[in-house]
């Protein structure tokens, strides 16, 4: 479980304060919840500076400003080396956002070991790394950083698109157990918004990995198209604009009403080259299955 301290004192951060005025909880609450990929790496797994740099002008371009919440949060995967702040490199992607965009409303960042692919308990059905590296030009050493990139999108492409080709009970479960984690995240920040001070806003940026988003929109999105009908998840990356990219996010809306009732799970791609959808959400009904399969397995793991 995430032991966040600022999940039942929002926003006044006073606790003692807090028990004696009772604040109310629960009603008009909001907590923006980014899946952001790691930005660009070295072979070795750490950010490279130009990464850094493309994570922080991804957090300008935003348009957040620190006045827009009451907290701004970094947590994510230690999987990895860790960089020069003593962070691997999607926990460090980021606090550079989130640092970015929160200003002095940024709490510490945290690792979330739950964002990370090596506490997945199905073994990868293929091998990402061999297929990756297998797609990219001979001369990728020699390439510009920006060269990089779009040879390195390409790549990511096909090996996405490999692992969701698979129709093996292995790929299966392992892109159902991807899934299952990241709803288990959105699960557990739904419940907390429950405790948080009534009318507050946080902000919650969570580093993690490529295909690991991928497999939690495929297994749970929901894209309104413009005659009415819905599409439930797809079958090739290309559907949805290709692979996330590096520094990339996505926004997933946690909202309660004025009654304290939950909202719909509203969805944004935050990069805007990507295909307009009149509307994305996450069909609830798939979440709470999604994060049965991850707790069961995981249970089952722990107790053998």
């Amino acid at each position: 479980m995430f032991e966040e301290k600022f999940s039942e004192n929002m926003p006044s951060f006073d606790e003692d304060k807090e028990k004696e005025i009772s604040p109310e909880k629960g009603k008009n609450v909001y907590i923006c919840l980014k899946f952001i990929r790691h930005g660009e790496r070295t072979p070795e797994g750490k950010l490279t500076d130009y990464g850094r740099e493309i994570t922080r002008k991804k957090a300008k371009e935003s348009g957040i400003r620190p006045e827009e919440f009451d907290a701004v949060k970094a947590i994510g995967s230690p999987a990895g080396p860790e960089g020069p702040e003593g962070l691997q490199r999607a926990l460090e992607t980021a606090d550079i956002f989130a640092e970015e965009v929160g200003g002095a409303k940024k709490f510490k960042t945290r690792k979330r070991e739950i964002l990370s692919y090596e506490t997945l308990k199905v073994e990868e059905p293929y091998n990402h790394k061999e297929i990756y590296n297998a797609n990219l030009p001979e001369n990728f050493e020699q390439l510009s950083d920006e060269e990089k990139t779009e040879a390195s999108k390409k790549a990511q492409a096909v090996a996405v698109n490999h692992l969701f080709s698979l129709k093996t009970p292995e790929a299966a479960a392992y892109i159902e157990e991807t899934a299952g984690a990241f709803a288990s995240v959105v699960s557990t920040y739904q419940e907390m918004s429950s405790r948080l001070k009534s009318n507050s806003k946080v902000l919650m940026v969570g580093g993690t990995h490529g295909p690991s988003i991928e497999c939690f929109l495929r297994e749970a999105l929901i894209r309104k198209i413009e005659d009415g009908g819905e599409i439930r998840g797809f079958e090739n990356i290309d559907e949805i604009g290709g692979p996330i990219d590096p520094s990339e996010s996505i926004s997933i809306d946690i909202k309660r009403d004025q009654e304290g009732n939950l909202l719909r799970l509203d969805v944004k791609f935050d990069n805007p080259e990507r295909p307009n959808f009149p509307e994305m959400y996450f069909d609830p009904g798939k979440l709470v299955e999604l994060k049965k399969y991850y707790d069961e397995l995981h249970q089952e793991k722990e107790q053998s």
